[in-house]
């Protein structure tokens, strides 16, 4: 059950005059005059009559009273505007509290300050907030962590970049002098105040003590991805793995990323199961894209034929020709002549940029010569040697293949 607004008043009225506050040594009293009005202002609330709660708390601002009574009066009527949504009237409402500054307690100057500088922010008067923060650490015998956090938000909005810095450092040498886990707020402050100044390697510190205090997913990627600009890929990798081990990595993009990372660490062979896992389970669209760099992880993993197999599902689901040359190549390079033939007719009946037909045509003639069909073989380099790029080859490979025809008949000629 939430405590009432008087019983609130009542309790740090009690704690300051105890002297809780070794920097105020000092006794506040209310007189019963004052505490009636704020008593009876705070039933109507609780009625929901606000604006006669408003009304008795300016009848007792308008009596003679101590410099503790109005900070009282002052702070229960901002209170209440601050309720009822009226941030500009509550603002000038805590701003009244400042006067009587040195007739009230140092804890109620303090929340009150801190109370002015998130009210300032909310209006975006950076600049006021900044004072105000300056205020509240100055009067502060001991150093808070959140109140440098305070400060170094004013500063990040001013775009005061060197200022805000200092003030978040200085927040986290409190905690660490005090003992106490960093704020996380402050930490993320840190870490953007890092990023405005473009020092990754400053930024990789901070998320680490954030994932090391608070272990949340999003810190753990947003790491990863600093450390793949630092080019850490090895601590990147190890980051993902570890997500991706704990079922924690599911987004296809996220998937991609860690696949990839396998095959710059060269462990393409995790990065294929991880593909194909994932296009399996529909994570990832069986489309072109995909299918084109699970082929690329095989093939870097020595496993030809599942590269194979990929590149041909990556050819269905081309708009062009290009996967099955690529898939071609490695036939011809497997020393597979019938299945290479077949790939490069494919490609060319699915069509190819100008730049390639040529190259498709002359591995074409290679393939047929291969499979000691020279006239076919022939045939197939004549036409690789109507396109510029393949000219000069094609046409040594028509003289080569020519010789070796006749070299060839010669000898089946004398087996005879």
């Amino acid at each position: 059950m939430k405590l009432n607004v008087v019983l609130i008043l009542l309790l740090l009225a009690l704690l300051t005059s105890l002297g809780v506050n070794s920097k105020d040594k000092k006794t506040y009293a209310m007189s019963l005059a004052v505490f009636k009005y704020i008593e009876h202002a705070n039933k109507l609330v609780e009625e929901g009559n606000t604006p006669e709660a408003i009304e008795v708390i300016n009848g007792g601002l308008k009596r003679r009273s101590s410099k503790y009574e109005k900070a009282q009066l002052h702070t229960l009527l901002g209170s209440i505007y601050y309720r009822n949504s009226e941030e500009e009237k509550a603002y000038l409402s805590f701003a009244r509290v400042l006067e009587s500054a040195g007739g009230m307690p140092v804890m109620m100057h303090k929340q009150t300050l801190k109370t002015l500088a998130q009210l300032s922010m909310v209006k975006e008067d950076y600049q006021k907030a900044k004072e105000y923060c300056e205020q509240l650490i100055e009067i502060s015998e001991e150093k808070d962590q959140l109140e440098y956090a305070l400060l170094a938000q004013a500063y990040y909005k001013l775009e005061e970049w060197q200022n805000a810095l200092r003030a978040a450092l200085a927040g986290l040498e409190a905690a660490n002098q005090l003992q106490k886990t960093p704020d996380e707020n402050l930490l993320l402050l840190l870490n953007a105040v890092h990023y405005e100044m473009k020092e990754l390697s400053e930024m990789a510190g901070v998320l680490e003590l954030l994932i090391k205090h608070y272990p949340k997913q999003t810190y753990i990627l947003y790491l990863a991805s600093v450390y793949g600009q630092l080019d850490q890929l090895n601590k990147q990798t190890v980051l993902m793995e570890s997500l991706y081990e704990d079922g924690r990595i599911t987004e296809g993009s996220q998937l991609r990323n860690l696949a990839s990372l396998y095959m710059s660490e060269k462990v393409p062979y995790k990065g294929a199961l991880i593909l194909e896992k994932a296009i399996k389970e529909g994570v990832l669209e069986k489309n072109q894209r995909n299918f084109e760099m699970l082929s690329q992880a095989w093939r870097l993993a020595a496993h030809k034929q599942e590269s194979i197999d990929a590149l041909a599902e990556a050819a269905k689901h081309s708009t062009d020709g290009k996967n099955y040359l690529k898939k071609a190549y490695l036939h011809f390079d497997g020393a597979q002549w019938i299945e290479a033939e077949k790939s490069i007719l494919q490609s060319l009946d699915k069509g190819l940029e100008e730049e390639f037909k040529g190259e498709a045509w002359l591995l074409l003639g290679m393939t047929r010569f291969n499979m000691k069909q020279f006239d076919k073989a022939v045939e197939a380099c004549e036409i690789a040697k109507t396109f510029s790029k393949s000219t000069k080859l094609a046409g040594q490979w028509i003289s080569y293949i020519t010789t070796e025809k006749n070299k060839f008949n010669m000898l089946k000629a004398a087996a005879m």
